[in-house]
């Protein structure tokens, strides 16, 4: 039986990468990582670690039920995950509790945002909105600078 490992943050983007890979009918089984959004420095301040690991908990179980629920109707093996630690990490330690396994990196990157790494050969993809937000800074600090 394969093992797959989804690492995922968002509910339609898990939908659309998985439901390809169920169409050939084998058993697997799933471990769904869910990562959480990270709680802003604000927020973060007034939280204690219990509600912020409640949060991360109730998070990933409602982004990951609909998916866990297609893949326990098919009679797979499914468990499911929260990301504490850093990815890398919990890549390691998932090898080492199922053995050889499928990473599927089921997340989507948003705007300005660099993707943590999930295997130790793996490039972070370069960060696009770099170079214009800093010349949109550099041109607005430029016009100030003019006025």
């Amino acid at each position: 039986m394969e093992t797959f490992v989804i690492f995922a943050n968002d509910r339609t983007h898990v939908m659309n990468q998985v439901l390809p890979l169920l169409e050939d009918g084998n058993a697997a089984k799933w471990v769904l990582v869910g990562c959480p959004p990270r709680v802003t420095r604000h927020a973060g301040k007034w939280l204690t670690q219990r509600a912020l690991k409640r949060f991360k908990d109730e998070w990933t179980a409602t982004h990951l039920r609909d998916i866990a629920d297609i893949l326990k109707k098919r009679g797979d093996n499914v468990v499911t995950r929260v990301a504490m630690t850093s990815l890398l990490q919990m890549t390691k330690a998932l090898k080492a509790e199922f053995g050889p396994l499928r990473i599927i990196d089921a997340r989507v990157q948003h705007q300005m945002q660099t993707m943590p790494a999930l295997t130790e050969n793996q490039v972070p993809e370069a960060n696009t909105w770099v170079v214009p937000v800093s010349a949109i800074a550099l041109g607005a600090a430029v016009s100030l600078a003019a006025d």
